[in-house]
């Protein structure tokens, strides 16, 4: 009996003598083998989540001036952040495959893309889509006959994929008159930029949904004058109107 109570004793001598700190750990801080995430850090890139943003509009084939001059190297890349949160792209990384094989990073951006802002990148300042650029880069090369583009944050996450480096584009096309861009169809569900269905080509019409309003007029408000009779696309405006039927308007009958 005299152990027993000695034993008890003993223990409830080291419960009140231990110290409290040792129940309450000081915060360990972040792990060196968790992913790095960046959000919202000023002068930072931003990470990016699956899709958050999209390539919105593909202008490979080139352009046309009013002459009828065609300029297959005239061409441009359209981002869009379809998050709903600012996104900073600086150091983002993007990949081009197909007809061109190479890569190159975005540079410091100092503003980030708005939530359901346009980013165009362009080949050429003194081109169709110079205007509309907010970056002129000159090793922007799509080619075609395949055209694949893969886009990463700053980390090398994947973002997301777009076009075939295989197939011929899905939309768009230099008809020997006039040229037009492949855009995204506004489609809500498995729109997958990998698969042709997500995509059609230029159509020249305003978006019913835009027509009377400043936003929008026939789509080539964007493109330089002294283009706009021949080059059809929209660079840095919502896209032309999908006539894909009322699933890829993103509406329920």
């Amino acid at each position: 009996m005299n152990a027993t109570k000695n034993i008890a004793w003993l223990l409830a001598l080291v419960v009140v003598s231990t110290p409290m700190w040792i129940a309450c750990n000081d915060d360990p801080g972040a792990s060196d083998e968790q992913i790095l995430y960046r959000w919202e850090t000023e002068g930072e890139p931003t990470s990016a989540e699956r899709g958050s943003v999209q390539i919105n509009e593909i202008g490979w084939a080139g352009s046309v001036d009013d002459d009828g001059n065609y300029d297959p190297d005239d061409v441009f890349i359209e981002l869009r952040n379809e998050y709903h949160r600012p996104v900073n792209m600086s150091g983002w990384r993007i990949k081009l495959d197909g007809d061109y094989k190479r890569s190159f990073r975005l540079p410091d951006i100092e503003d980030p893309l708005e939530p359901n802002d346009q980013f165009v990148i362009a080949a050429k300042e003194d081109g169709a889509f110079g205007e509309a650029a907010d970056l002129i880069e000159e090793r922007l090369q799509l080619g075609q006959r395949a055209v694949r583009i893969t886009l990463r944050d700053a980390d090398r996450r994947l973002v997301e994929p777009v076009g075939s480096a295989t197939d011929r584009p899905f939309a768009g096309g230099y008809d020997g008159v006039t040229v037009r861009s492949m855009e995204r169809t506004q489609s809500l569900f498995d729109n997958i930029g990998s698969q042709d269905r997500s995509w059609h080509t230029n159509t020249d019409d305003a978006d019913p949904r835009l027509i009377g309003t400043d936003h929008y007029e026939g789509g080539r408000q964007n493109i330089a004058e002294g283009y706009r009779e021949y080059t059809f696309a929209s660079p840095g405006e919502p896209n032309s109107a999908d006539y894909a039927g009322s699933t890829a308007g993103g509406q329920f009958e």
